[in-house]
């Protein structure tokens, strides 16, 4: 999905207290065709329990709030650290435009409805703050959303770049199934950056990734950010073993053969479909057709659940191969 086919939002809700704040201005500026409605609070929307996750999906809203929670959090061993000590993740915004079937924001939140924080700048200041005490810092500022997907409209990505760019001992990562490189095209590449693609065969972005951009628009923008300097790493996750997965992945290797990016990319990492249960219980909630949610009933070594398919250790192990072969093990991660 091109950025200029990102859908408009209809209603965009600003808490009374930040109507005034310069994101707030900047917000209405940029989607003036908005209806813009004063709220109290974010949680008058976002906070009501209910099963109503895929109506919201249709037309989200935006929804622009202060963040009064914590504004950097620890990173639990769900999430691949790639070898960093201090592995630690911001929101600047809560909930993305796409609806992948296996997103497991659908287990961590009740609405579906976007979240934009004004107070990035507090959010960088804990993590300078973060950096000093540590010495070295691993974030990850896209685990809660898909930043570059809204960077036309909001323009977040280029603000943590340049925040962050006298930061080098803080390495970001910006996680995205976006093709939207542009907005960031005219930036000096950052050293402490890495853009990371998921990439998907085709047979999967079409049965389990809706509105994302597909492959070959994902890869045409990972190669547009190489050859503009930036580290880039390719997340083949979640693999899932479904169909004719060996086909299917076999095709994916291929074209990113023929795309000749390997030895440009940072690193690559892969993993399979996993979710705690008390997301699980609320993803149930809000997809209850998903065969692949409704039938995640295996458990891994972490008391994750997984899909319980005979074959899917079979998936995990050629894939890791293949990337080792590729790439060499000290640049390939399992998740």
């Amino acid at each position: 999905m091109p950025a200029s086919a990102l859908p408009a939002f209809s209603h965009i809700y600003i808490e009374k207290a930040i109507w005034n704040h310069p994101r707030a201005e900047m917000v209405r500026r940029r989607c003036s065709k908005a209806q813009f409605v004063e709220i109290d609070r974010a949680g008058e929307l976002t906070g009501r329990k209910s099963s109503l996750w895929s109506y919201q999906k249709r037309a989200p809203k935006l929804v622009v709030a202060a963040k009064s929670s914590q504004l950097l959090y620890p990173c639990s061993d769900v999430a691949p650290d790639f070898g960093y000590k201090n592995f630690y993740y911001a929101v600047p915004m809560q909930n993305c435009l796409y609806d992948c079937e296996y997103c497991y924001l659908q287990g961590m939140y009740t609405s579906a409805h976007l979240v934009l924080f004004v107070n990035q700048e507090e959010m960088q200041q804990a993590v300078r703050e973060k950096t000093a005490e540590l010495g070295e810092l691993y974030l990850c500022i896209a685990y809660d959303n898909d930043l570059l997907a809204m960077e036309g409209k909001l323009g977040l990505v280029a603000d943590w770049v340049e925040a962050l760019r006298e930061t080098p001992a803080a390495t970001i990562e910006v996680r995205t199934k976006s093709a939207n490189f542009a907005p960031l095209s005219k930036l000096a590449p950052p050293s402490n950056v890495i853009l990371a693609w998921t990439l998907s065969p085709p047979e999967i972005v079409e049965r389990f990734e809706a509105k994302t951009p597909g492959l070959e628009a994902r890869l045409r923008a990972a190669s547009q950010a190489i050859e503009a300097g930036w580290r880039v790493r390719f997340c083949l996750d979640p693999l899932l073993p479904v169909g004719d997965w060996r086909e299917a992945y076999s095709g994916l290797l291929t074209r990113l053969d023929q795309a000749d990016l390997w030895d440009r990319l940072d690193d690559a990492s892969y993993g399979t479909f996993r979710m705690n249960k008390d997301y699980l219980r609320q993803a149930r909630k809000a997809r209850p057709e998903s065969q692949l949610i409704q039938g995640a009933t295996a458990l891994d070594e972490r008391g994750l659940h997984i899909l319980p398919h005979p074959q899917l250790g079979e998936l995990m192990d050629w894939i890791g191969t293949e990337l080792t072969r590729r790439m060499g093990q000290e640049r390939v991660f399992q998740t």
